[in-house]
């Protein structure tokens, strides 16, 4: 009897214990059952958002594909600051030279203005007319100009050669028989009352004599940061333009926008 009344008291006891860990169970199953529910609302919630800014224009059909709908409100704000960037394009030009034409017989030696390729440069945000570079946004520009001279005077020395054979007058005379001054000037063309007021910026040269019946080349390179106003314009001048190197690796000018403060 006492073995049978303890068996029975055993079995009591564990049909308890297992009604007593059956109930959290269900507690928990109904607890996350509601977790899922509301989760699930709160997804519905942000997609009904998210397409309600898609309709209105505030989220492009691109990014709206690509990203998830919580990150929305941060996408919009990547892709207008994205935009913005590639509107925004530097100032810039960069001209190779255009081949001058030969010497005029009077020898003068003046000044003259170097006109460029523009077909063949690069232009942004700058206008070209007559040699000029024109600029369109203010700024301080960095302002660069690189000219290079060439003379090979082996077929005036046989002309003047066959020449000297028939009459003691020199036929012309050459760099190589009195020297020449290579200059290079870069202006700054002002806009002052609708008038131009030209401003020496930079200038470089030197003076060569040459031997006869060789060739001779020297290169003049300048470079400065200038402050410069929309409607103004720079240009290069020289002397003996008719020396120029007409290679646009060897002659060239330009100015790219370094700043938009002046």
């Amino acid at each position: 009897k006492i073995l049978a009344h303890t068996r029975v008291s055993t079995y009591n006891i564990d049909a308890k214990t297992l009604e007593l860990q059956q109930r959290p169970v269900s507690v928990d199953g109904r607890t996350a059952v509601f977790v899922a529910l509301t989760i699930i609302g709160f997804m519905q919630v942000v997609s009904t958002v998210t397409v309600l800014l898609h309709l209105t224009g505030h989220i492009p059909q691109g990014v709206l594909n690509e990203m998830a709908p919580g990150d929305a409100l941060r996408g919009k704000q990547r892709t207008g600051a994205r935009s913005r960037k590639q509107k925004s394009v530097m100032p810039a030009a960069h001209l190779p030279v255009r081949p001058p034409s030969l010497p005029s017989s009077s020898g003068t030696i003046h000044a003259t203005i170097i006109h460029w390729n523009a077909e063949q440069g690069n232009l942004q945000h700058f206008g070209y007319h007559n040699g000029r570079i024109l600029v369109e946004e203010s700024g301080l520009y960095y302002v660069y100009a690189k000219t290079c001279f060439r003379y090979y005077d082996i077929f005036e020395v046989s002309s003047e050669t066959e020449h000297n054979s028939q009459s003691d007058v020199p036929l012309t005379l050459s760099p190589s028989d009195y020297g020449v001054q290579l200059m290079q000037y870069v202006f700054h063309e002002r806009i002052s009352h609708r008038t131009s007021e030209p401003v020496l910026l930079m200038k470089s040269g030197n003076t060569w004599r040459w031997k006869r019946g060789t060739y001779h080349m020297c290169c003049e390179q300048q470079s400065g940061v200038f402050s410069l106003q929309a409607g103004e314009g720079v240009y290069v001048s020289v002397l003996n333009l008719w020396l120029l190197d007409p290679e646009a690796e060897g002659s060239y000018f330009g100015a790219f926008r370094v700043s938009s403060e002046l």
